[in-house]
Order: C-alpha cells, then structure tokens, then sequence
C-alpha cells in the first residue's frame, strides 16, 4: 500500500509544471489583440485640452493633456492577470464604436464614439468631447 501512494505521490509531483506564460510581452507587444477597432476610427484624434486618442488595428492608446499615454491592451492584460475575466465589450457599427472593459476592480474604462466626419469624432466616457484627427 506504501508503494502504491508513494507511486502516486510521484506522478501527482512530476505532472505539475510551471505556468511558463511570460505575460509581461503583452505589454510591450502590439500583436496582442483583444478588440478591433473599424477602419473609420484608425490614427491620432485630439481635442482642444490636447487629449490623444490613437486607434491602431488592435490597440488604443490615450493620453490625458501631460500625462503619460496609457494603452488598452496593457491595462485588459494586467487586469487578466491580477483579477481575471476583463469583460471586455466591443460594439462597431457604420459611424458608431463602443468599447468597455474592467480597468481595476472598482472601475470599467468605456469610450462611446460616434463619427461626425472623415476627420471628426464625438466621444464620451473616459473622454467626453469633440476630436479631430491629426
């Protein structure tokens, strides 16, 4: 009976590995996707304060006037590693792009954007306002 608990003892030992996921490349690595943004919305949009919004293929990046800028796949990957499922939601339509995900526990990022022009957006949630594009 001893051998056959030290047996499984070895096995239950030798299968368990280490999670060799380097997350930290999500964060650096634009590659990484999470949501896409239409085509409509894609380049550098800012506001009269000197807030930037920079939509590429399969990232946001913003910065408020004199702050550091801040990228979305960055914030969905530290909060999937620290607290789980971001929930992210993602809703594109003609002239029409929602986003939303958890930030941290206690907040959700949202950004509400509705196409005015080429080169004007209304946007509302983390930044409410009118953009143009650079």
């Amino acid at each position: 009976m001893k051998k056959l608990i030290l047996l499984f003892a070895l096995i239950f030992i030798t299968s368990c590995s280490k999670d060799d996921t380097n997350h930290e490349d999500v964060f650096t690595n634009d590659t990484y996707m999470y949501f896409d943004p239409p085509n409509w919305l894609l380049g550098t949009w800012t506001n009269t304060q000197g807030d930037k919004i920079t939509f590429t293929a399969n990232n946001v990046i913003f910065n408020e006037y004199g702050n550091p800028a801040n990228s979305a796949n960055e914030e969905i990957a530290y909060y999937e590693k620290n607290f789980g499922n971001p929930n992210i939601q993602e809703t594109a339509y003609a002239n029409y792009y929602s986003l939303k995900y958890n930030y941290n526990i206690d907040y959700r990022m949202k950004f509400t954007i509705i196409q005015i022009s080429d080169r004007k957006i209304d946007v509302e949630g983390f930044f409410t306002g009118t953009f143009t594009k650079l």
